[in-house]
């Protein structure tokens, strides 16, 4: 396995459960869908975070491609991926009674 290969297999996994984040909470949403009234707001948002992510993921496969991978690479992945996480997880509310 290459570094980049190694990096990315990390990378992918955390922007990967970005996508099912945002997902899981629509479900969760459409379970509720008696209680909770879904506007339009809502689907547009989580459409553009999955855009986003998607979009993110792609250019982060050809800039990371020729950067040696070290301790400093793979904060700066995390945070760019875990800031996508925290926004996936904000799409959709966990308290319905809210």
């Amino acid at each position: 396995m290459s570094p980049f290969e190694f990096f990315f297999s990390f990378y992918g996994l955390i922007l990967g459960l970005s996508v099912a984040v945002v997902i899981s909470g629509f479900t969760n949403v459409l379970k509720q869908r008696r209680r909770v009234r879904i506007g339009w707001l809502s689907p547009l948002l989580a459409i553009f975070v999955l855009i986003d992510i998607a979009s993110f993921w792609i250019g982060a496969w050809g800039a990371f491609q020729d950067v040696p991978i070290r301790l400093f690479v793979l904060v700066l992945g995390l945070v760019a991926a875990g800031s996508y996480h925290v926004a996936a997880a904000m799409v959709v509310p966990d308290d319905f009674e809210a």
